[in-house]
């Protein structure tokens, strides 16, 4: 019976080989891989058969530990426009958290590799799971009429397309990331909350 691959082990190596891989580049070879992470050769080929295989063990690795850091975040949070806010910053603190996380999953996913399309479309999956989560969310709080009405869609589109844009301009060195959170605030969720009208007294 074959021998399985320990799942921490390389979760481990995964991480140790993105960071090597971003700082001498994607035009390293397995063997050159291998001798920086202090493996042998075959041992590297046992855990990952490719470049390809170390994008798709960190991209795994990165959104359970971003949807757990995320999901401990927001559940306390009681208001759905409160929750979404919270999202928007745990996206940004975490990857303010790890600087180079973004530009070195870029450079890898260039690379490409091995079924990289099925990579892709599990990413995929991920995103939209969570983004209809969101919208589930605001839908709810609009029936409890705790949001005002509006297209949840539209709201969740455009918050994460923000969001998405931050994160670019972390890449780039130019992010601003508190004053766009607050103006997003400010002009796009806030003014959705409904406020409770006070009875008036006879």
């Amino acid at each position: 019976m074959p021998r399985r691959p320990d799942l921490a082990r390389r979760t481990e190596l995964a991480h140790a080989a993105f960071e090597i891989l971003r700082a001498r580049g994607m035009q390293t070879s397995m063997r050159e891989l291998a001798d920086a992470l202090g493996i042998k050769r075959p041992t590297l080929y046992f855990y990952f058969p490719d470049l390809g295989a170390v994008f798709e063990t960190v991209l795994e690795h990165t959104y359970k530990t971003f949807a757990a850091e995320v999901l401990a975040r927001a559940k306390s949070v009681e208001h759905p426009l409160d929750r979404l806010r919270t999202v928007v910053e745990a996206t940004v603190d975490f990857h303010r958290q790890r600087p180079n996380l973004i530009g070195g999953l870029f450079q890898l996913w260039a690379v490409g590799g091995r079924d990289f399309a099925s990579i892709l479309e599990r990413e995929r999956k991920m995103v939209l799971l969570g983004r209809a989560a969101l919208v589930a969310d605001l839908r709810a709080g609009i029936a409890r009429r705790e949001v005002k009405p509006c297209d949840p869609e539209r709201i969740v589109e455009l918050v994460l397309a923000v969001v998405d844009g931050v994160l670019v301009h972390h890449v780039l060195g130019i992010a601003h990331a508190d004053r766009v959170i607050d103006e997003l605030t400010e002009r796009v969720i806030e003014p959705l909350r409904r406020t409770k009208r006070r009875r008036k007294t006879r």
